[in-house]
Protein backbone atom coordinates (compact mmCIF):
# COMPACT_ATOMS: atom_id res chain seq x y z
CA UNK A 1 0.00 0.00 0.00
CA UNK A 2 1.34 3.13 -0.86
CA UNK A 3 2.02 6.05 1.51
CA UNK A 4 -0.86 7.75 2.01
CA UNK A 5 -1.75 11.26 3.23
CA UNK A 6 -3.41 10.73 6.63
CA UNK A 7 -0.61 8.62 7.35
CA UNK A 8 2.07 10.98 6.40
CA UNK A 9 0.03 13.65 8.11
CA UNK A 10 0.51 11.35 11.49
CA UNK A 11 4.02 12.10 10.67
CA UNK A 12 3.84 15.87 10.12
CA UNK A 13 3.15 17.83 13.42
CA UNK A 14 5.37 20.71 14.80
CA UNK A 15 4.51 19.23 18.87
CA UNK A 16 5.38 15.72 17.57
CA UNK A 17 8.16 13.60 19.49
CA UNK A 18 10.39 12.67 16.20
CA UNK A 19 10.54 9.62 15.69
CA UNK A 20 7.60 6.48 16.08
CA UNK A 21 7.17 4.56 19.01
CA UNK A 22 7.74 0.74 18.13
CA UNK A 23 4.46 -1.16 19.22
CA UNK A 24 4.85 -4.03 17.24
CA UNK A 25 7.47 -6.33 19.18
CA UNK A 26 8.57 -10.54 18.51
CA UNK A 27 10.77 -11.88 20.23
CA UNK A 28 12.99 -14.34 18.28
CA UNK A 29 16.27 -15.27 18.94
CA UNK A 30 16.43 -18.15 16.37
CA UNK A 31 16.57 -15.97 13.48
CA UNK A 32 19.77 -13.86 15.68
CA UNK A 33 21.25 -17.62 15.98
CA UNK A 34 20.10 -18.95 12.51
CA UNK A 35 23.69 -18.88 10.15
CA UNK A 36 23.71 -18.11 6.89
CA UNK A 37 25.77 -19.30 3.44
CA UNK A 38 26.01 -17.87 0.45
CA UNK A 39 25.37 -19.83 -2.67
CA UNK A 40 25.68 -19.31 -6.73
CA UNK A 41 22.48 -20.58 -8.59
CA UNK A 42 18.71 -20.69 -7.37
CA UNK A 43 19.36 -24.18 -5.52
CA UNK A 44 21.68 -25.67 -2.89
CA UNK A 45 22.31 -29.09 -3.31
CA UNK A 46 24.04 -31.51 -0.88
CA UNK A 47 24.38 -35.16 0.45
CA UNK A 48 22.78 -37.56 3.33
CA UNK A 49 24.38 -40.19 4.44
CA UNK A 50 21.49 -43.08 4.22
CA UNK A 51 23.46 -46.27 4.72
CA UNK A 52 26.38 -47.50 5.57
CA UNK A 53 27.96 -50.71 4.98
CA UNK A 54 29.35 -52.93 7.80
CA UNK A 55 32.22 -55.44 7.43
CA UNK A 56 31.89 -59.37 8.54
CA UNK A 57 34.16 -61.80 10.64
CA UNK A 58 35.32 -64.23 8.58
CA UNK A 59 36.70 -67.55 8.90
CA UNK A 60 40.01 -68.34 6.80
CA UNK A 61 39.29 -68.60 3.42
CA UNK A 62 35.84 -67.03 3.10
CA UNK A 63 34.95 -64.68 0.85
CA UNK A 64 35.34 -61.10 1.92
CA UNK A 65 31.77 -58.77 1.39
CA UNK A 66 31.90 -55.50 -0.34
CA UNK A 67 29.65 -52.89 -0.15
CA UNK A 68 29.63 -49.07 0.14
CA UNK A 69 27.71 -46.15 1.57
CA UNK A 70 24.06 -45.22 0.21
CA UNK A 71 23.29 -41.21 0.36
CA UNK A 72 20.18 -38.89 -0.12
CA UNK A 73 20.44 -35.72 -2.32
CA UNK A 74 18.42 -33.22 -0.88
CA UNK A 75 17.79 -29.83 -2.76
CA UNK A 76 17.15 -26.32 -0.47
CA UNK A 77 15.90 -23.96 -3.13
CA UNK A 78 16.13 -20.27 -2.84
CA UNK A 79 12.68 -18.13 -2.60
CA UNK A 80 12.09 -14.71 -3.37
CA UNK A 81 10.43 -12.41 -0.37
CA UNK A 82 10.28 -9.14 -2.16
CA UNK A 83 8.02 -6.07 -1.99
CA UNK A 84 7.58 -2.00 -2.88
CA UNK A 85 6.50 0.51 -0.91
CA UNK A 86 5.67 4.07 -2.77
CA UNK A 87 6.14 7.41 -0.86
CA UNK A 88 4.19 10.58 -2.61
CA UNK A 89 6.57 13.10 -3.23
CA UNK A 90 4.62 15.80 -2.18
CA UNK A 91 3.84 14.25 1.18
CA UNK A 92 7.79 13.70 1.24
CA UNK A 93 8.85 17.26 0.53
CA UNK A 94 6.05 18.97 2.42
CA UNK A 95 5.47 16.94 5.48
CA UNK A 96 8.96 15.81 6.35
CA UNK A 97 9.56 18.59 9.27
CA UNK A 98 9.79 16.59 12.37
CA UNK A 99 9.93 12.91 10.58
CA UNK A 100 11.91 12.39 7.43
CA UNK A 101 8.64 10.33 5.79
CA UNK A 102 10.89 8.23 3.02
CA UNK A 103 12.84 6.61 5.80
CA UNK A 104 10.44 6.02 8.42
CA UNK A 105 8.61 4.22 5.80
CA UNK A 106 10.98 2.17 4.32
CA UNK A 107 12.45 1.30 8.22
CA UNK A 108 8.55 0.54 8.67
CA UNK A 109 8.71 -1.82 5.62
CA UNK A 110 11.96 -3.77 6.56
CA UNK A 111 10.37 -4.75 9.47
CA UNK A 112 7.55 -6.11 8.39
CA UNK A 113 9.35 -7.93 5.70
CA UNK A 114 11.80 -8.87 8.33
CA UNK A 115 8.76 -10.71 10.39
CA UNK A 116 7.44 -12.27 7.27
CA UNK A 117 10.75 -13.92 6.82
CA UNK A 118 10.43 -15.13 11.04
CA UNK A 119 7.22 -16.46 10.71
CA UNK A 120 7.83 -18.49 7.59
CA UNK A 121 10.67 -19.66 9.28
CA UNK A 122 8.70 -20.91 11.80
CA UNK A 123 5.85 -21.67 10.20
CA UNK A 124 6.38 -22.18 6.06
CA UNK A 125 5.43 -24.73 4.20
CA UNK A 126 6.51 -25.06 0.91
CA UNK A 127 3.79 -28.07 0.05
CA UNK A 128 0.95 -25.59 0.67
CA UNK A 129 3.00 -22.61 -0.52
CA UNK A 130 5.28 -23.46 -3.35
CA UNK A 131 6.80 -19.94 -3.33
CA UNK A 132 7.93 -19.98 0.04
CA UNK A 133 10.51 -21.93 1.76
CA UNK A 134 9.89 -24.31 4.57
CA UNK A 135 10.54 -23.70 8.12
CA UNK A 136 11.27 -25.59 11.65
CA UNK A 137 8.29 -27.77 11.83
CA UNK A 138 8.33 -28.94 7.61
CA UNK A 139 12.26 -29.42 8.27
CA UNK A 140 11.67 -31.95 11.10
CA UNK A 141 12.27 -35.42 10.10
CA UNK A 142 8.68 -37.54 10.83
CA UNK A 143 11.53 -40.09 13.11
CA UNK A 144 12.11 -36.72 14.88
CA UNK A 145 8.79 -36.14 16.31
CA UNK A 146 8.20 -37.11 20.04
CA UNK A 147 4.05 -36.53 20.42
CA UNK A 148 2.64 -35.86 23.80
CA UNK A 149 0.18 -38.45 24.83
CA UNK A 150 -3.42 -38.07 24.69
CA UNK A 151 -5.34 -34.98 23.40
CA UNK A 152 -2.07 -32.94 24.90
CA UNK A 153 0.25 -32.56 27.97
CA UNK A 154 1.67 -30.52 30.29
CA UNK A 155 5.20 -30.22 30.28
CA UNK A 156 7.89 -32.24 31.84
CA UNK A 157 11.94 -32.46 32.19
CA UNK A 158 11.08 -36.15 31.48
CA UNK A 159 10.01 -35.19 28.23
CA UNK A 160 12.96 -32.25 27.66
CA UNK A 161 15.25 -34.69 28.66
CA UNK A 162 13.91 -36.99 24.99
CA UNK A 163 13.73 -34.00 23.37
CA UNK A 164 17.54 -33.66 24.15
CA UNK A 165 18.74 -36.94 23.42
CA UNK A 166 16.76 -36.79 20.00
CA UNK A 167 20.11 -34.27 18.96
CA UNK A 168 22.84 -36.61 19.48
CA UNK A 169 25.72 -34.54 18.88
CA UNK A 170 24.03 -31.57 21.17
CA UNK A 171 21.24 -28.64 20.36
CA UNK A 172 22.32 -25.46 20.55
CA UNK A 173 18.58 -23.91 21.62
CA UNK A 174 15.30 -25.46 23.04
CA UNK A 175 13.07 -22.95 20.77
CA UNK A 176 9.12 -22.62 22.39
CA UNK A 177 6.35 -20.20 22.78
CA UNK A 178 6.91 -17.54 25.28
CA UNK A 179 3.88 -19.98 27.65
CA UNK A 180 6.12 -22.78 27.60
CA UNK A 181 9.26 -20.91 28.79
CA UNK A 182 7.42 -19.76 31.43
CA UNK A 183 6.38 -22.94 32.52
CA UNK A 184 10.06 -24.06 32.90
CA UNK A 185 11.03 -21.57 35.10
CA UNK A 186 7.86 -22.42 36.72
CA UNK A 187 8.70 -25.89 37.70
CA UNK A 188 12.76 -25.19 38.73
CA UNK A 189 10.44 -22.73 41.37
CA UNK A 190 8.87 -25.62 42.62
CA UNK A 191 10.98 -28.17 42.74
CA UNK A 192 12.64 -25.70 46.03
CA UNK A 193 13.36 -22.02 45.15
CA UNK A 194 15.78 -23.64 42.05
CA UNK A 195 16.62 -21.06 39.72
CA UNK A 196 17.63 -21.59 35.95
CA UNK A 197 21.29 -21.42 34.79
CA UNK A 198 21.43 -18.40 32.29
CA UNK A 199 23.70 -18.66 29.13
CA UNK A 200 24.71 -15.91 26.58
CA UNK A 201 23.82 -16.43 23.19
CA UNK A 202 26.78 -16.49 20.56
CA UNK A 203 27.11 -13.29 18.54
CA UNK A 204 24.28 -11.43 20.57
CA UNK A 205 25.54 -11.11 24.23
CA UNK A 206 21.70 -11.68 25.29
CA UNK A 207 21.74 -13.47 28.43
CA UNK A 208 18.53 -16.25 28.50
CA UNK A 209 17.86 -19.31 30.62
CA UNK A 210 19.04 -22.87 30.26
CA UNK A 211 18.17 -25.97 31.05
CA UNK A 212 21.23 -28.51 30.78
CA UNK A 213 23.38 -25.72 29.28
CA UNK A 214 21.08 -25.60 26.55
CA UNK A 215 19.54 -21.89 25.84
CA UNK A 216 16.38 -21.54 26.44
CA UNK A 217 14.77 -19.38 23.91
CA UNK A 218 11.16 -17.54 22.66
CA UNK A 219 9.58 -17.58 19.28
CA UNK A 220 6.39 -15.46 19.28
CA UNK A 221 6.04 -17.04 15.75
CA UNK A 222 5.06 -20.58 16.51
CA UNK A 223 1.86 -21.39 16.77
CA UNK A 224 0.12 -21.99 20.03
CA UNK A 225 -3.29 -23.86 18.45
CA UNK A 226 -2.08 -26.50 16.93
CA UNK A 227 -3.84 -29.59 16.89
CA UNK A 228 -3.02 -32.90 18.75
CA UNK A 229 -5.89 -35.81 18.99
CA UNK A 230 -8.96 -34.05 20.04
CA UNK A 231 -6.53 -31.49 21.11
CA UNK A 232 -6.86 -28.05 19.47
CA UNK A 233 -4.85 -25.74 21.88
CA UNK A 234 -1.19 -27.02 22.09
CA UNK A 235 2.52 -26.18 21.08
CA UNK A 236 5.95 -27.72 20.26
CA UNK A 237 9.33 -26.90 21.52
CA UNK A 238 11.93 -27.92 19.01
CA UNK A 239 15.46 -29.29 19.76
CA UNK A 240 17.84 -27.35 17.20
CA UNK A 241 21.34 -27.67 16.11
CA UNK A 242 22.42 -24.35 14.27
CA UNK A 243 25.26 -24.17 11.76
CA UNK A 244 26.76 -24.62 8.28
CA UNK A 245 28.34 -28.35 8.74
CA UNK A 246 25.03 -31.10 9.88
CA UNK A 247 22.82 -28.24 11.62
CA UNK A 248 20.06 -25.94 10.45
CA UNK A 249 21.13 -22.85 8.73
CA UNK A 250 19.87 -20.58 5.85
CA UNK A 251 21.05 -19.91 2.26
CA UNK A 252 21.02 -16.84 0.01
CA UNK A 253 21.85 -15.13 -3.13
CA UNK A 254 23.35 -12.37 -3.99
CA UNK A 255 26.23 -10.02 -2.54
CA UNK A 256 24.75 -10.16 0.74
CA UNK A 257 22.68 -11.57 3.72
CA UNK A 258 19.80 -9.77 4.82
CA UNK A 259 16.70 -7.28 2.60
CA UNK A 260 18.46 -4.95 0.46
CA UNK A 261 17.02 -1.70 -0.58
CA UNK A 262 17.13 -0.40 -4.31
CA UNK A 263 15.31 3.08 -5.71
CA UNK A 264 13.10 2.07 -8.54
CA UNK A 265 12.11 5.39 -9.57
CA UNK A 266 9.60 7.36 -10.44
CA UNK A 267 5.87 5.43 -10.54
CA UNK A 268 4.98 6.20 -14.59
CA UNK A 269 1.24 7.23 -13.86
CA UNK A 270 1.67 8.74 -10.19
CA UNK A 271 3.98 11.30 -8.96
CA UNK A 272 5.61 8.49 -6.49
CA UNK A 273 9.21 7.43 -5.65
CA UNK A 274 9.19 3.24 -5.83
CA UNK A 275 11.86 1.64 -3.29
CA UNK A 276 12.01 -2.05 -3.52
CA UNK A 277 13.13 -4.54 -0.63
CA UNK A 278 14.20 -8.17 -1.77
CA UNK A 279 16.05 -11.08 0.08
CA UNK A 280 16.82 -14.22 -2.33
CA UNK A 281 16.90 -16.86 0.99
CA UNK A 282 15.81 -20.07 1.90
CA UNK A 283 16.50 -22.93 4.73
CA UNK A 284 18.58 -26.13 4.78
CA UNK A 285 18.92 -29.08 7.18
CA UNK A 286 22.33 -31.11 6.71
CA UNK A 287 21.59 -33.56 8.95
CA UNK A 288 17.75 -34.85 10.34
CA UNK A 289 19.17 -35.66 13.92
CA UNK A 290 20.01 -32.20 14.28
CA UNK A 291 16.38 -30.84 14.45
CA UNK A 292 13.88 -32.46 16.79
CA UNK A 293 10.16 -31.52 17.98
CA UNK A 294 8.21 -32.14 20.76
CA UNK A 295 4.71 -32.08 19.97
CA UNK A 296 1.05 -31.80 21.69
CA UNK A 297 2.79 -29.85 24.49
CA UNK A 298 -0.55 -27.82 26.64
CA UNK A 299 1.35 -24.99 28.10
CA UNK A 300 1.04 -22.76 25.67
Amino acid sequence: MPLLRVEAEKLSNNILEQGVIEEIIDNDAMFALLPFKRIVGKAYVYNREKSLSEGAFLDPYDVVPEGGADFDEVVAKLRILIGDVDIDNFLDETMSDTNDQTAIQIAAKAKGMSRKFQRTLATGNSGTDPKSFDGIAELCADNQVISADGDGEALTFERLDQLLRAVPLGADALVMRGGTHDAILAMLRNLGGTTPDHVTLPGTGINVPAYRRTPIIINDFLPGDEVHAAGTKTASIYAVRFNEADGMHGIFGGPQAGLRVSHVGTVQNKDVERYRMKWYVGTALKSTKSLARLKGITNI
